[in-house]
């Protein structure tokens, strides 16, 4: 319908320019936070460039629920104060139809958020933290594609991925002699740090002679040699920065293992309900643009959606650190905020309707 695709058309320009607002204002901030950090080993104003450039996607996937919330209200509060939402609805085009409308843009806008969380900000956000990490520490050997190689006495390792708290992935270790000859090498597939030792999981080690080459598989071994955590902080990876199947691969490792997996849950629900949320903020932008709200300014209209944004950001981090406290289910405790905003819009439509 062409009355739904015009409405589609405004929440995204709403929606577009808001979020260039926003994005610009946080990364602003992270800009003046690095400007003490510049001339720190060889970080430079390129560095910071670059990795404002690559912390961009991250930003546009927080900001994206206050976005389409401020975005919706603005660009139909544009049409209800030009009168255009009443001549569509005296063209037969009721309030259902308003609201599906809406919803078709914000779904759109949700699977966008969804894919962009999901595929863009894990490498973004991980080469960010690499770029500023590796000038800082003016380690540009570290700055591999893929993977860390560290020397650790008679000792090289390779580490593909390394998970929050030292937890390490796909390890490759190798033995040299005095000679700088390879004598062995240890591959395993997981490590585990405890104290200052990591107990490697499912090892298949190999001896090199002159002669012939012997394996060896363990189910465990314990790795005694000493890691500079700092060396390997550029490659640590977040919960928040892992994409939804490799946050969800963590997860089983971690309860494989017997190891707390509560807060990555948490995380990986939180991803799996945003585009939920996206959702939920369109809808309850509706409201503020029915009845009397079309004699509202703009002004008016941009104090409530930054007051509901609000209340949504502190309404979020009560409910989870509630749920936390009292044990809730991570699923259900990263659904309530986005569960309680919904039933507030249902609210706020049903009582506009009966108003009407």
């Amino acid at each position: 319908m062409i009355m739904s695709r015009y409405i589609q058309r405004h929440v995204y320009q709403g929606t577009l320019l808001t979020l260039l607002l926003l994005v610009s204002l946080g990364l602003f901030f992270i800009f003046f936070g690095e400007l003490d950090d510049i001339g720190r080993g060889d970080y430079r104003l390129i560095h910071v460039v670059e990795y404002l450039a690559l912390r961009v996607p991250g930003k546009v996937v927080q900001f994206m629920p206050i976005a389409v919330l401020l975005g919706t209200i603005l660009s139909l509060g544009s049409l209800a104060s030009n009168s255009e939402i009443i001549a569509m609805q005296a063209a037969g085009y009721s309030v259902v139809h308003l609201l599906w409308a809406v919803l078709q843009a914000a779904l759109i806008l949700a699977l966008l958020t969804f894919l962009v969380a999901d595929w863009v900000v894990p490498n973004s956000e991980s080469n960010a933290r690499e770029i500023r990490s590796s000038a800082i520490n003016a380690t540009p050997a570290l700055r591999a594609k893929k993977g860390l190689w560290v020397k650790d006495e008679n000792l090289v390792l390779y580490i593909k991925v390394l998970l929050p708290n030292g937890v390490a992935r796909s390890i490759e270790i190798y033995q040299l002699d005095e000679k700088d000859r390879l004598i062995s090498t240890i591959k395993a597939d997981s490590a585990i740090p405890m104290g200052d030792k990591w107990i490697l999981k499912q090892v298949k080690q190999s001896f090199f002679s002159d002669e012939s080459v012997r394996s060896v598989e363990y189910e465990e071994m314990t790795y005694t040699g000493k890691i500079s955590y700092r060396l390997l902080d550029v490659l640590m990876i977040e919960p928040k920065q892992m994409s939804s199947t490799d946050l969800y691969d963590y997860l089983k490792f971690l309860r494989e293992n017997n190891l707390d997996a509560t807060a990555p849950g948490l995380t990986f629900w939180e991803k799996v309900f945003a585009p939920l949320t996206v959702l939920v903020m369109c809808l309850l932008a509706v409201p503020f643009v029915l009845g009397s709200q079309r004699q509202s300014n703009t002004g008016q209209r941009l104090l409530f959606g930054i007051l509901l944004g609000l209340g949504y950001m502190v309404a979020d981090r009560l409910l989870i650190q509630l749920g936390s406290r009292i044990g809730i289910s991570p699923a259900l405790n990263a659904l309530s905020p986005t569960l309680l905003f919904f039933l507030i819009a249902v609210y706020l439509l049903n009582r506009k309707q009966s108003h009407s």
